[in-house]
Protein backbone atom coordinates (compact mmCIF):
# COMPACT_ATOMS: atom_id res chain seq x y z
CA UNK A 1 0.00 0.00 0.00
CA UNK A 2 3.06 2.29 0.92
CA UNK A 3 4.46 1.62 -2.52
CA UNK A 4 1.18 2.16 -4.37
CA UNK A 5 0.98 5.51 -2.49
CA UNK A 6 4.37 6.76 -3.29
CA UNK A 7 3.79 5.52 -6.79
CA UNK A 8 0.88 7.93 -6.97
CA UNK A 9 2.58 10.76 -5.55
CA UNK A 10 5.61 10.42 -8.12
CA UNK A 11 3.37 10.36 -10.67
CA UNK A 12 1.37 13.78 -9.54
CA UNK A 13 4.68 15.12 -9.11
CA UNK A 14 6.17 14.07 -12.60
CA UNK A 15 2.47 14.99 -13.98
CA UNK A 16 2.93 18.71 -12.28
CA UNK A 17 6.51 18.93 -13.51
CA UNK A 18 5.88 18.08 -17.05
CA UNK A 19 3.17 20.87 -17.31
CA UNK A 20 5.51 23.08 -15.34
CA UNK A 21 8.14 22.39 -17.77
CA UNK A 22 5.67 22.40 -20.68
CA UNK A 23 4.23 26.54 -19.22
CA UNK A 24 7.86 27.48 -19.04
CA UNK A 25 8.53 26.56 -22.40
CA UNK A 26 5.41 28.42 -23.50
CA UNK A 27 6.78 31.75 -22.01
CA UNK A 28 10.07 31.43 -22.93
CA UNK A 29 8.60 31.27 -26.19
CA UNK A 30 6.17 33.59 -26.14
CA UNK A 31 8.77 36.64 -24.66
CA UNK A 32 11.23 35.36 -27.53
CA UNK A 33 8.52 36.26 -30.06
CA UNK A 34 7.42 39.64 -28.51
CA UNK A 35 10.70 40.79 -28.52
CA UNK A 36 11.09 40.03 -31.75
CA UNK A 37 7.87 41.24 -33.06
CA UNK A 38 7.41 44.84 -30.48
CA UNK A 39 10.18 46.76 -32.64
CA UNK A 40 8.28 46.09 -35.74
CA UNK A 41 5.01 46.75 -34.43
CA UNK A 42 6.76 50.21 -32.56
CA UNK A 43 8.18 50.69 -36.10
CA UNK A 44 4.16 50.08 -37.84
CA UNK A 45 2.43 52.14 -35.28
CA UNK A 46 4.51 55.14 -35.41
CA UNK A 47 4.57 54.82 -39.41
CA UNK A 48 0.77 54.97 -39.15
CA UNK A 49 0.34 57.87 -36.81
CA UNK A 50 2.33 59.73 -39.02
CA UNK A 51 1.09 58.68 -41.86
CA UNK A 52 -2.59 59.41 -39.84
CA UNK A 53 -0.89 62.94 -38.86
CA UNK A 54 0.12 63.93 -42.33
CA UNK A 55 -3.41 63.02 -43.54
CA UNK A 56 -5.53 65.01 -40.91
CA UNK A 57 -2.59 67.87 -41.82
CA UNK A 58 -3.96 67.94 -45.53
CA UNK A 59 -7.80 67.71 -44.44
CA UNK A 60 -7.53 70.76 -42.31
CA UNK A 61 -5.68 73.05 -44.91
CA UNK A 62 -8.05 71.81 -47.78
CA UNK A 63 -10.82 72.41 -45.28
CA UNK A 64 -9.60 76.10 -44.50
CA UNK A 65 -8.94 76.63 -48.30
CA UNK A 66 -12.73 75.32 -49.32
CA UNK A 67 -14.36 77.56 -46.46
CA UNK A 68 -12.11 80.58 -47.57
CA UNK A 69 -13.26 80.17 -51.27
CA UNK A 70 -16.63 79.82 -49.76
CA UNK A 71 -16.53 82.98 -47.67
CA UNK A 72 -15.51 85.04 -50.88
CA UNK A 73 -17.89 84.26 -52.91
CA UNK A 74 -20.50 85.40 -50.46
CA UNK A 75 -18.68 88.26 -50.04
CA UNK A 76 -18.47 88.57 -54.07
CA UNK A 77 -22.27 88.07 -54.19
CA UNK A 78 -23.17 90.63 -51.37
CA UNK A 79 -20.87 93.85 -52.82
CA UNK A 80 -22.29 92.51 -56.26
CA UNK A 81 -25.75 93.03 -55.19
CA UNK A 82 -24.87 96.35 -53.61
CA UNK A 83 -23.57 97.81 -56.63
CA UNK A 84 -26.52 97.39 -58.60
Amino acid sequence: MVKKLAGKAAGAVGKAGKKAAKEVGNSIKREIVDSVTNPIKEKVREEINSATEKIKTKAREKVREVAKEAVKSEIKKKFSRNKD
